[in-house]
């Protein structure tokens, strides 16, 4: 399922725990992975002078120098690299998330990892708590799934065995339904299908009364039924649910009820972005809070 998986990473803490997982998926699937490192940002147009994403210091990018960062990246991840069929390493100098999408485009991975939002220590390379950050860009504008690590988690893919659906019912959560039912079927895990079902419109509207949201509860679980079900043969252990209350903390909170391993969801799904909005907020507070890994698709 996976033939080709691009890490991207900052060799630091921020991605240790994508590391584990992003190994690990590697060598259950016998894949190749590309480990793929932005050195940093030109100081102006095609300079040699660079600002490290990491140090924030300005370095010259010469043949030696991306050696010199390789063998670094190399002892960095020396117990992890035996692990996988087959690796290399790559840099490139430019905005992270450019750099990555560009990777994207010109090797066509089957999957992207990349790592959490903060560090326990110390300034995060790839910040997820403002607009326009990295993470953000490059989950918005991906062809490929992106798997996002901000916790510690299981760390075979082997072991999943609860994936939770989280859908709104739009064309985005249809092809990541379809990706749930695949990947479901090939590790042989549980689906739970869940929805949560505001209490208003819009945050200026007035809040339904119990008896209407129950009503819209049971007519969505009708529509589920109805939409999904037909889809999922092969798949035995399956549930669908419906939740009221607002959709990131109901999807938070359903997920560690049914012990999940992985949650999969469409990026902002009925907005048709430009790379200039924010990420939709339900998908970015998940990723935030869940405690397991966050699979984002967007095509």
């Amino acid at each position: 399922m996976f033939k080709k998986i691009l890490f991207a990473t900052s060799a630091t803490k921020a991605c240790d725990h994508a590391a584990r997982v992003a190994f690990n998926i590697s060598n259950f699937y016998n894949s190749h992975m590309n480990i793929f490192h932005v050195i940093g940002v030109p100081s102006r147009g095609y300079s040699q002078i660079v600002t490290d994403v990491k140090t924030k210091e300005k370095v010259e990018v010469d043949d030696e120098y991306i050696a010199w960062v390789k063998e670094e990246i190399n002892l960095y991840y020396a117990e992890l690299l035996p692990k996988t069929k087959s690796h290399e390493i790559k840099t490139s100098v430019g905005y992270p998330h450019r750099e990555i999408l560009r990777e994207i485009r010109k090797n066509s991975p089957d999957l992207l990892i990349m790592g959490g939002s903060t560090e326990e220590e110390g300034t995060p390379v790839y910040k997820f708590d403002s607009i326009g950050s990295t993470l953000q860009k490059v989950v918005k504008a991906s062809v490929c799934p992106v798997l996002l690590v901000n916790r510690a988690a299981a760390s075979f893919w082997s072991s999943i065995s609860n994936v939770v659906f989280a859908t709104d019912f739009s064309k985005s959560s249809d092809a990541a339904f379809d990706f749930a039912c695949k990947l479901t079927r090939n590790i042989g895990s549980e689906l739970h299908i869940f929805h949560a079902q505001k209490i208003s419109l819009s945050p200026d509207s007035e809040v339904f009364t119990q008896d209407a949201i129950e009503q819209r509860m049971r007519e969505k679980l009708r529509f589920f039924r109805k939409k999904y079900v037909s889809k999922m043969e092969g798949i035995d252990n399956y549930s669908i649910e419906v939740w009221e209350g607002t959709p990131y903390i109901e999807i938070v909170k359903y997920s560690r009820e049914k012990f999940a391993d992985l949650i999969i969801m469409a990026y902002n799904s009925k907005i048709s972005g430009t790379g200039d909005e924010e990420l939709g907020s339900n998908i970015k507070q998940v990723i935030l809070r869940a405690g397991c890994p966050v699979l984002c698709i967007n095509k």
